[in-house]
């Protein structure tokens, strides 16, 4: 394809091609934009176009070519209305839906025609409708020409629910390209109608988006009857432990001689503690252990049992936001998350109750529901506990 200046404006605001007038200077033709003499260019060795006189031609002069090529699309789309050869394409647009429990698209296609006459507007603006009409649905229908991506179509005056579509002129000419009829043959092959928008007037989009809809319902009652099964699991290990933790505290009082409980005494002196110095917070360091975690927070270390540890730590935004866990607006912003401290054993996700936090195995956390509730079941729990912004520091406790 090459982007020559096949046409212009002869003495009498006709337009002209290159092949259709005299050769050189004497073939009276002025550009659309400066309105500066054109000489027709008409040799053996380079493709026959139109040239500023002195090289005067300026960048915007390319501008009322392509304007010179709309007006040509122009032309085109009414002629394939008079020959009743305009035919629409298929209109395609998609039904979706995107949640935390679904994410979903799905085509759908139909196709409408035009029906009785088309009204044509004079001397349009290049963002503006050049015709308008009906669809066989009963809905409005404007057309718009173009040349490539100039311009967008302006659609302010649009009535409501207006179809709209565009024919796409290509802003150059196939090499060759001299006379009016040789552009009109070019202009069938490679101008192209692209929709913009057209009413669901058969229902159809409304109806796959219902189909989309009922998934969408159907995989969050699955995933709130799953919640249910883990929070009842949950509730039932811990209860199962309370229960244990009573028999064997009722065992040792009965075994007791004067009914309580005296603590083994250590005679072996106590280690002095350990001194630790706390890592400064490093924005960049990431810990894959610790899903989700905010760039530099402070995690903090719970050691509930010998093999049985967590860690409490902030979440990142972009994290808690991928995942659909955003808070409202009236909700604290900071939402905070745990996780097991030597790794996901199987199971990890049903050990803490359901007033800590919900498991979620796909994250690899338990997504916090309060986090007073949380510290709180945690802390008075906790055989050991620290803090620190790099958890290397909680190896060894």
């Amino acid at each position: 394809m090459a982007a020559v200046m096949i046409m212009a404006y002869d003495a009498l605001g006709e337009i002209r091609f290159v092949g259709d007038v005299t050769k050189g200077a004497g073939c009276g033709c002025f550009c659309p934009t400066c309105k500066s003499p054109l000489v027709a260019k008409q040799g053996n060795e380079y493709e026959w176009h139109f040239a500023h006189e002195a090289s005067q031609e300026r960048p915007e002069c390319a501008v009322g070519a392509e304007n010179l090529a709309r007006s040509l699309g122009i032309e085109h789309l009414r002629q394939l209305h008079a020959r009743g050869a305009l035919v629409l394409p298929l209109y395609t647009t998609n039904a979706s839906m995107s949640t935390l429990w679904l994410s979903r698209s799905q085509p759908v296609t139909w196709g409408a025609q035009l029906v009785g006459p088309l009204t044509w507007r004079d001397a349009p603006t290049k963002d503006q409708p050049v015709a308008t009409g009906m669809l066989e649905t009963g809905a409005p229908m404007t057309f718009f020409v173009q040349v490539g991506g100039m311009s967008s179509p302006s659609l302010d005056d649009l009535p409501e629910d207006c179809a709209y579509a565009t024919l796409v002129v290509v802003p150059s000419w196939p090499r060759g390209t001299r006379t009016r009829q040789e552009a009109m043959a070019a202009l069938t092959q490679t101008a192209q109608i692209h929709w913009g928008y057209q009413p669901d007037s058969y229902g159809m989009r409304a109806s796959a988006q219902r189909e989309i809809d009922a998934m969408e319902r159907r995989a969050h009652e699955i995933a709130a009857e799953n919640e249910r099964q883990r929070s009842l699991a949950a509730g039932m290990r811990w209860a199962a432990i309370a229960k244990a933790r009573s028999h064997n505290l009722a065992a040792a009082l009965q075994a007791s001689p004067h009914g309580a409980i005296t603590p083994p005494q250590n005679t072996a002196a106590a280690p002095p503690p350990m001194s630790r110095v706390p890592a400064k917070a490093d924005p960049e360091a990431r810990f894959p252990q610790y899903p989700g975690h905010a760039p530099g927070c402070n995690f903090q270390y719970f050691r509930l049992g010998p093999q049985e540890a967590w860690v409490f730590y902030e979440l990142d935004k972009e994290f808690v936001t991928q995942r659909g866990m955003a808070p409202a607006a009236d909700k604290p912003q900071k939402v905070w998350g745990i996780a097991p401290a030597h790794g996901h054993t199987e199971g990890w996700d049903e050990c803490l109750p359901p007033s800590v936090g919900r498991g979620d195995i796909d994250a690899g956390i338990y997504w916090v529901r309060d986090l007073m509730s949380a510290v709180g079941f945690l802390s008075p729990r906790s055989k050991g506990s620290s803090s620190g912004h790099d958890p290397a520091e909680f190896d060894g406790l």
